[in-house]
């Protein structure tokens, strides 16, 4: 007879280990979501201060999008090796390894000297945070059932805009007192400490939520053709490409959208950080606050709520994004953004949630291992890349005298001078993002049509027990 989830989560506290177990659930996701919330801040308070990075390293614009993309392109080619690992070995040794790794590497960004130096500190920060990436969200899956799942998901997304936030605040106040370098020291250093705190948090094992205990023995490891059916089960393939283009915007924005209230708006590195910061962070609590409420209101009428809010949020932030990036004054400019940004917030619970109540227990880490990989390679690995060329192309006076250039200028997207002199256009490259979200939210409203049926396939083969909903799919 299958355990109930709390036999084995009892079960999983009484099982001796050579680490101590400190806390339940609710300990282990305060210490997950400090985690991550570390993670965010170290992550993007490199953003924060591009212009003095860019000035003392002498790069532009072009190769400072490489150094963004370098940390996201080991990120994604390291996150499935440590799937299929997640899914064998302890987790609570990966996950507190992989946080040392990366809060070192944030230190040692302190001390580049050169485009080289740097390159190698932040390509390192994406094997520490591959580790914890693709376990973490594995581990909320196993120690809270799918009644509970979507909120404990939400509670844990709630560090990606809080830590965004932050990371361009506490950037952009140590940068303009102390220099840049010291950023990271103040950054870094506190994940030593969460890493040490990931050694003691519950493990209930691997299916303890659906009253299953899968074992690390061959028996219970997934094979290849395991992984292989991910691509079979339909929901998750358009759900990870929706969150792709998600991805794709947010790692834009947070690559170049300091830089452009700076460049195009003409704010101070202080004031721009500060004020994106305040309102990331307002927006990121309202969105994920709002998602979870309206998600459990609109599951009462169908089972595709998790997909069907994703969809309309991320058309909604079109618009909202194009006006924020075309207002020439500040206040209204800012405005468009905050409303902007609570949408986009709205994705993240939602979408991860989906992937966790679709892909079996015993090889979810490498269900989220090959999300992570494919959202990664299909948006911000590229964004930062390809804005940072846009911006380039779109500074020639050649380009902007095309009928393109002349229709981007009758709106407003003009060339504006860099730190250098150089003639560039981020408002083009901020712009470029409007038709990826434009699919995506195509693609998370496709996918819904599906994910009744996988829900209950799943639940079929022994995962998670398909949700209520009141009125079909």
């Amino acid at each position: 007879m299958q355990r109930s989830p709390e036999d084995v989560l009892h079960a999983s506290r009484s099982r001796r280990t050579f680490l101590p177990t400190i806390g339940g659930a609710g300990f282990a996701l305060a210490i997950l979501f400090t985690m991550n919330l570390l993670n965010y801040i170290d992550r993007y308070s490199f953003f924060a201060v591009a212009t003095p990075i860019k000035e003392e390293i002498g790069i532009d614009d072009k190769w400072y999008g490489i150094l963004g993309g370098s940390f996201m392109i080991v990120y994604t080619i390291i996150s499935p090796i440590m799937g299929w690992l997640g899914d064998r070995y302890n987790r609570r040794v990966l996950l507190a390894a992989g946080v040392g790794i990366w809060s070192i590497a944030t230190v040692g960004t302190a001390f580049s000297t050169d485009l080289h130096h740097m390159f190698f500190w932040r390509a390192l920060l994406g094997v520490g945070e591959a580790s914890y990436g693709v376990i973490a969200p594995a581990l909320i899956a196993d120690l809270f059932p799918v009644s509970k799942r979507g909120r404990a998901m939400g509670i844990y997304y709630l560090a990606l805009p809080i830590g965004t936030a932050l990371g361009f605040v506490i950037a952009g106040q140590v940068a303009t007192h102390w220099g840049w370098r010291h950023v990271f020291y103040v950054v870094g250093l506190p994940g030593l400490v969460a890493a040490f705190a990931g050694l003691t948090i519950l493990d209930p094992g691997r299916g303890a939520s659906e009253g299953k205990t899968f074992s690390a023995s061959k028996a219970d490891r997934p094979r290849i053709k395991d992984y292989l059916a991910l691509f079979r089960t339909r929901t998750f393939v358009y759900n990870t490409l929706g969150m792709a283009a998600a991805t794709f915007a947010t790692g834009a924005y947070a690559a170049w959208g300091a830089t452009f209230y700076q460049r195009v708006r003409g704010m101070s590195l202080e004031k721009a950080t500060l004020w994106i910061g305040i309102l990331l962070a307002l927006a990121g609590l309202i969105g994920i606050a709002l998602s979870t409420f309206l998600t459990d209101l609109l599951r009462k009428r169908t089972r595709r709520a998790y997909m069907l809010l994703p969809a309309l949020t991320i058309l909604a932030s079109v618009p909202l994004g194009v006006l924020g990036v075309l207002e020439p004054q500040r206040v209204p400019a800012l405005g468009f953004l905050f409303f902007a940004s609570i949408l986009m917030a709205m994705v993240l619970g939602p979408a991860n949630t989906v992937t966790a109540n679709v892909v079996p227990a015993n090889h979810r880490a490498a269900g989220y291992a090959m999300f992570i990989f494919l959202i990664h390679v299909l948006g911000d690995i590229g964004s930062p890349i390809l804005l940072g060329w846009i911006s380039d192309a779109f500074g020639s006076q050649a380009v902007m005298a095309s009928p393109l250039g002349t229709l981007l200028t009758a709106i407003g997207a003009t060339p504006t001078p860099d730190e250098k002199g150089v003639m560039t256009n981020l408002t083009v490259a901020m712009l470029s993002v409007g038709p990826v979200l434009v699919l995506g939210g195509i693609l998370f409203l496709i996918g819904s049509r599906h994910l009744p049926e996988d829900m209950d396939r799943i639940a079929a083969e022994g995962g998670p027990a398909p949700e209520a909903g009141g009125f079909g799919h």
